[in-house]
C-alpha cells in the first residue's frame, strides 16, 4: 500500500466513524434543528427616501432647490422624420430641469428608462428628433432634453429618471396614440 493510499483510506474511515457516530447516541445529543429562516440583519427606515411617483407633466422639487418635470411632447414614427426604417409609435418625452440649487448642477449620473403596459421598452435616440441631455445646468437656468419610448400597441407609459444620488423619478400616465 503507497502512502497515498493509505492517507486516503484512513480519510475515508475517519469520514465514515464520524458519520455513523452522528446516526445514533441519545436523543438529548441529537443537534437542534436548523431555522430555514434567515437573520434579520437590517430593518429599512421608514423615513428612507424611494421612488417619487407623478403624473406625467408635473413637477418634482428636491429639498435642494432643483426641480424636474417630463411629459410627453408628442406620439410619432420615426420615419415621419426621416427614412428611420421604423413606422412603430414612440413617445417622445422631453425632460426640463431646472436649477434653482444656488450652485451649477452636474448632470454626470443620469440614468432613464421607459415602461410600457408594465413591461421594460426600448428607450431611443434618433438624430434631428430627440436631444441628449447637457452636462451642467447653471444656477437660475432650465435645461431640456428629450428621449423616445417605443411605445408599440401600449398605452400605459412609465418614465423612470435618476439625476446622481436623488431619489428616482417615475412619470406615469396614458399616451393616446
Amino acid at each position: 500500500m503507497t502512502h497515498r493510499t493509505r492517507t486516503m483510506t484512513i480519510t475515508a474511515a475517519a469520514i465514515a466513524s464520524l458519520l455513523l457516530a452522528g446516526c445514533g447516541g441519545d436523543s438529548e445529543d441529537a443537534a437542534e434543528p436548523m431555522d430555514p429562516s434567515p437573520e434579520i440583519t437590517h430593518i429599512p427606515d421608514d423615513n428612507a427616501g424611494g421612488p417619487i411617483v407623478l403624473d406625467l407633466g408635473a413637477a418634482n422639487e428636491f429639498d435642494d432647490g432643483l426641480t424636474v418635470t417630463a411629459a410627453v411632447a408628442e406620439v410619432f414614427a420615426p420615419n415621419d422624420y426621416a427614412n428611420f426604417g421604423d413606422d412603430q409609435p414612440y413617445a417622445l418625452v422631453e425632460v426640463t430641469a431646472t436649477n434653482g440649487t444656488g450652485a451649477p448642477f452636474a448632470l454626470d449620473m443620469v440614468l432613464s428608462e421607459c415602461v410600457v403596459d408594465g413591461q421594460a421598452a426600448e428607450r431611443e435616440a434618433f438624430d434631428g428628433i430627440t436631444t441628449s441631455w447637457p452636462s451642467v445646468v447653471q444656477d437660475g437656468r432650465d435645461a431640456t432634453w428629450s428621449e423616445a419610448c417605443l411605445l408599440g400597441e401600449g398605452t400605459e407609459l412609465e418614465y423612470g429618471l435618476s439625476l446622481g444620488d436623488r431619489d428616482q423619478l417615475w412619470f406615469t400616465g396614458t399616451v393616446d396614440q
